[in-house]
């Protein structure tokens, strides 16, 4: 009797570790599609974007910001779909000093693992936007005063350098950018998070669409321990 119900006990708990292995694939944190609309002035030194879906707040700030968007690209991935619409855009990215366009992206990770972020990036037929720079930090963002009115920037001033000079490819047309960021393990399973992409480099007009924050979900220790269990349910079952 015991023999015959140890192989159910073992298919069970299989069936089961392989549900959990399943519900592990990449799920989205936070996204933008950037269709609602905007309501800013041209050359506004700091636009607000809230998260289309999932949590997390959008800052796009300097040089000329674009306060009514550009057209978009649509996109179907993730489980998203969205129409070509609007994009957050830049008339102009490369201006002297420290005003060249950059974008703050907070949000929280508290569950996930593995985070990896992708866009749909276009420049323009000039020459496009070749680099970027990518750096982050698991603290609250300050307000600064900058030039007549307030922007965020990294608490401090304090920040980590996840990538310098990234080529991007200098796109004259959309094309997606995808950025795995699973070796930045201190951002994993964080209340905060923000990323600053900046030096977007290469003069004239930039647009940014589809931002989509993707994470794995961290398995909680329960869930570890039955997935164990599986295991040695099916090693028993081979050995009898």
């Amino acid at each position: 009797m015991n023999t015959l119900k140890q192989p159910t006990l073992a298919l069970t708990l299989a069936s089961f570790s392989l549900a959990l292995a399943s519900s592990a694939n990449a799920v989205v944190i936070s996204y933008w599609d950037f269709n609602d609309g905007f309501s800013e002035a041209d050359k506004t030194l700091q636009i607000v974007h809230t998260a289309s879906q999932g949590n997390g707040t959008l800052y796009q700030q300097r040089a000329d910001t674009d306060g009514n968007g550009k057209g978009g690209v649509a996109y179907a991935g993730n489980g998203i779909t969205a129409t070509d619409g609007k994009a957050m855009a830049w008339d102009d990215v490369g201006k002297s000093g420290d005003n060249d366009a950059e974008f703050f992206v907070s949000f929280f990770t508290t569950g996930f693992k593995d985070i990896n972020i992708r866009m749909d990036l276009q420049g323009n037929a000039l020459g496009g936007i070749v680099s970027y720079d990518l750096k982050y930090d698991t603290n609250t963002l300050a307000d600064v005063a900058y030039n007549g009115g307030t922007i965020k920037d990294f608490a401090g001033g304090t920040s980590t350098s996840f990538s310098n000079n990234t080529a991007t490819g200098n796109p004259a047309a959309y094309t997606e950018i995808s950025i795995d960021m699973s070796t930045a393990t201190a951002i994993n399973d964080q209340s905060v998070v923000v990323l600053r992409f900046d030096d977007l480099k290469e003069n004239d007009d930039l647009r940014i669409d589809n931002i989509v924050i993707t994470g794995t979900a961290i398995p909680e220790p329960s869930s570890t321990a039955l997935l164990g269990l599986g295991g040695l349910a099916l090693l028993l079952r081979r050995k009898k």
